[in-house]
């Protein structure tokens, strides 16, 4: 079952639908080595299926101003949920999340496509994290493990398993 659209190959296991991938997150201008290898994972996964990263501005908070870290929580979620796509099935990344093997994202993510899921929203918080309203009601909260990174490297760890995930499930050689 191969079709090319727009230079996406959409070739997957019999019952795996096409699902559009959007990465919402927070914070612009990252560092040109991370700019670069977001760029080339974004550029792989398009290769495969219709993926695009959005970014919303954070909310910068003076020294001494820690006090007011929910306020600006509250305000990056606002932004945020105004880039979600509608209808799409929103996957906060949290550490309190569950975290996945390699293998296991890609069934997950087979398994959604099997079930019909059209979109996906992963979202991304600052450095501060997520607004907890934003975590709430949630099918599935993803981890990427217990360890704390950069929040704009973690825009690169999300899309290098996104792509591992979805050249498992295509049988590509990537993943050994």
């Amino acid at each position: 079952m191969e079709s090319k659209d727009h230079g996406i190959d959409n070739t997957l296991s019999p019952g795996h639908r096409r699902v559009k991938l959007t990465v919402v997150a927070v914070g612009r201008g990252m560092d040109p080595a991370i700019a670069h290898l977001t760029k080339d994972y974004l550029g792989r996964l398009q290769r495969m299926l219709p993926i695009e990263l959005v970014e919303v501005a954070d909310e910068r908070r003076l020294p001494g101003q820690s006090g007011r870290k929910a306020e600006g929580m509250a305000r990056e979620a606002k932004r945020i949920t105004s880039k979600l796509p509608d209808g799409a099935m929103v996957v906060p990344l949290d550490s309190q999340g569950t975290a996945l093997s390699s293998l296991a994202l890609s069934q997950r993510l087979g398994k959604l496509m099997e079930q019909g899921v059209r979109e996906i929203a992963f979202i991304i918080g600052g450095p501060d994290g997520l607004d907890p309203p934003l975590l709430l009601n949630r099918p599935w909260t993803f981890s990427l493990g217990p360890m704390t990174y950069p929040h704009m490297l973690v825009r690169v760890l999300l899309l290098e398993q996104l792509y591992r995930g979805m050249s498992i499930l295509k049988g590509l050689p990537y993943h050994r």
